[in-house]
């Protein structure tokens, strides 16, 4: 069963590892496999999503943006059932929707601490919302500044505090308003694979943005944790770009894992299988 850490044994994992210069690993595990696997791969943080549950049932990320399921109730579920009981050391975090009206926000955290859990991230966010919509969620009391709230009430019970954004805006707001421990600028959706955004942004510009949305992060907080996510972040070595081209210290990554790692050399493995032949039979058998 995983173990819970408070905030600052959290931290201190982490600096320890950025102190000796090897960049930080945080991956989304949609299920108890892909947490047992990427354990043992030596990730830093490992996140509980609702876009992991439907990365891993073969849809978009973005289904985890629709109302489709209660996000909250998911990700808690898929924590205590699935990713928390074969994690065995490392630092289990919940994306939890801070927009949710439905519940007591500190209660859930609460009980988020209670089953394991020793950080939070805000995510599903309004971050990603845009235009009239977001203006509307803004002014009808269902905007960013929840999240912001909910990740406050996060760090008064010793959990580890992860924020997203998506815009300059919010990088300000988040920053000012909540000063999470890690600040992750996200750079859009992942590209590649079946249900990656085939239109998403080069490798370059994925990384002028994040750094541009790394540097107000750290002027805001200058001893924040910046992770880079998103868009143009598929194989290995775009995170060694990332990691040459910005000032992050790690990167956070969904799609790269639990989906990318699984379509393709899954697809191959069942071809493999089926090429089998029948070898040439005598007549007795």
């Amino acid at each position: 069963m995983a173990v819970r850490y408070s905030r600052g044994e959290f931290l201190e994992r982490l600096r320890s590892e950025i102190a000796k210069s090897k960049p930080l690993v945080m991956a989304g595990a949609g299920n108890g496999i892909a947490a047992k696997f990427i354990e043992r791969g030596g990730v830093d943080i490992i996140g509980v999503y609702n876009t992991g549950y439907f990365r891993m049932q073969g849809y978009g990320s973005l289904a985890g943006m629709l109302p489709i399921a209660d996000a909250n109730a998911l990700v808690y579920q898929m924590g205590a059932r699935e990713v928390l009981p074969q994690v065995q050391h490392t630092p289990v975090i919940a994306g939890l929707n801070g927009v949710d009206v439905l519940r007591n926000m500190r209660l859930f955290l609460e009980d988020c601490a209670r089953i394991g859990f020793s950080g939070v991230h805000n995510f599903p966010t309004v971050a990603w919302f845009e235009g009239e919509f977001r203006k509307t969620l803004e002014s009808t009391g269902l905007g960013y500044q929840m999240e912001i709230d909910m990740l406050n009430a996060a760090r008064e019970l010793d959990l580890l505090t992860i924020g997203y954004a998506f815009n300059e805006a919010d990088t300000e707001s988040l920053m000012q308003g909540a000063a999470p421990d890690i600040f992750v600028f996200h750079a859009g959706i992942t590209k590649g694979g079946s249900t990656g955004f085939a239109g998403g942004r080069s490798l370059e510009e994925t990384a002028e943005r994040t750094q541009f949305h790394c540097e107000i992060a750290k002027k805001m907080k200058p001893d924040v944790i910046l992770l880079a996510h998103g868009a143009a972040l598929v194989e290995p070595e775009d995170a060694q770009y990332l990691i040459d081209h910005t000032a992050c210290h790690g990167i956070q990554i969904g799609s790269g894992i639990e989906r990318l790692a699984i379509e393709k050399p899954l697809e191959e493995r069942t071809a493999a299988f089926k090429k089998v032949r029948f070898q040439a039979r005598t007549s007795q058998s």
